[in-house]
């Protein structure tokens, strides 16, 4: 009876796999920053940032009738509940241009325009 050696030709050794290196994992935050800055979008993001503040800055009086819209060529547009309330915030423009200002570190505002809208409570 002879030996068959079909079976021995067959099996190799198994194949090393590559050792990983892991890396420290990242925050959510630093790779959001880093994607967001590669499309150029992090500077537009930043500018827009006060939105979530809103209540903060203005107070909690102001941001419940007042909601800000848009900013156009240095320009806040702020949507309010009705004319006094744009007419009450327009006498207010200069306090609310600076706390702006001061929140966004950079003198980006420059006048704040007062239109009379829908405002979500």
């Amino acid at each position: 009876m002879a030996f068959d050696n079909t079976a021995k030709k067959r099996y190799r050794e198994p194949i090393a796999k590559p050792k990983l290196r892991i890396a420290s994992p990242k925050t959510i935050d630093s790779v959001l920053d880093s994607a967001l800055g590669r499309y150029g979008i992090k500077e537009d993001l930043a500018r827009y940032k006060f939105v979530l503040k809103w209540k903060e800055i203005v107070g909690d009086s102001i941001a419940r009738f007042s909601k800000p819209e848009c900013i156009r060529q240095g320009t806040l547009v702020v949507k309010v509940k009705d004319s006094a309330w744009a007419q009450e915030l327009a006498f207010q423009k200069g306090i609310i241009i600076q706390r702006l200002n001061k929140h966004l570190d950079e003198n980006l505002i420059d006048d704040v325009f007062f239109e009379v809208g829908e405002v979500e409570s």
